[in-house]
């Protein structure tokens, strides 16, 4: 049994019938985090997420801070997602900002980083639906520099996304969860409206999958006090192919129960 990774996430599908005439209980996360253990890849899951967005309305945006791949890996990985990279590029619907490359062209500290991020958002079309990733707030915090990087990234996520621009609906955030930045996860899952994590498989490697895939969607409610409520969790086995990700339920048929 096969399960769209995206409806999973609440993200509706491009070309579904209720793709044109969203409603409010169904629109896209405001916030969705992306938390990925060491042996895990959640890239695949940005690159289907920004290629949907896209392809959902030509009036659609997507601004990528590409910290932990570069620029190319996610051009490849759209193509092979069957979406014109190049095309969107050059109209402007896609723009990816290689923070390594930005690193090494001079803005090398927390402050110069964050300024760089600020213009970009702020050079957003108002009239767009512009859905803003960043690959990943932990790298970035590597880049910061010092023994305070944790709180550096914090900081810059409460200047950063709290008073998000107009322009830009929706936001994805994608960390590693190791101990070391197990406050800045903690701070981060309190923001989110949808918390998706990948982890690898208790039993160890498998040519049949590639990990485990858990997702914690906030209750949608009328009552302040209950939206910190999150809904029963969704488990879900994954597999990336070259051009598509394959996703099976726990103990179905063909698949160990892991």
């Amino acid at each position: 049994m096969a399960w769209d990774i995206l409806s999973v996430c609440g993200w509706p599908i491009a070309g579904s019938r209720n793709d044109h005439q969203t409603p409010p209980q169904q629109a896209p996360p405001r916030v969705t985090l992306v938390q990925e253990q060491s042996g895990v890849d959640g890239a695949f899951l940005l690159a289907m997420l920004l290629t949907n967005h896209l392809k959902r309305s030509g009036d659609n945006r997507v601004l990528l801070f590409a910290a932990h791949h570069n620029v190319a890996h996610y051009t490849a990985a759209c193509q092979k997602l069957t979406f014109n990279t190049a095309s969107a590029i050059q109209s402007g619907q896609l723009r990816i900002v290689d923070v390594l490359a930005a690193v090494y062209g001079g803005a090398t500290d927390g402050p110069a980083l964050l300024q760089l991020i600020s213009d970009r958002v702020a050079e957003a079309d108002p009239t767009s639906n512009t859905l803003i990733i960043v690959d990943d707030l932990t790298c970035l915090g590597a880049m910061m520099g010092g023994g305070s990087g944790e709180n550096a990234v914090i900081d810059f996520v409460e200047r950063f996304l709290l008073p998000l621009h107009p322009a830009a609906a929706h936001c994805v955030l994608k960390v590693n969860v190791s101990e070391c930045y197990e406050r800045l996860c903690t701070f981060l899952a309190d923001l989110a409206d949808v918390i998706v994590g990948l982890g690898p498989l208790p039993s160890g490697a498998s040519h049949e999958l590639d990990g485990i895939l858990t997702v914690y969607r906030r209750q949608s409610t009328s009552y302040p006090l209950l939206g910190a409520l999150r809904e029963p969790a969704k488990t879900l086995l994954y597999k990336v192919h070259d051009r598509l990700v394959r996703t099976y339920v726990p103990g179905e048929v063909g698949i160990k129960n892991l």
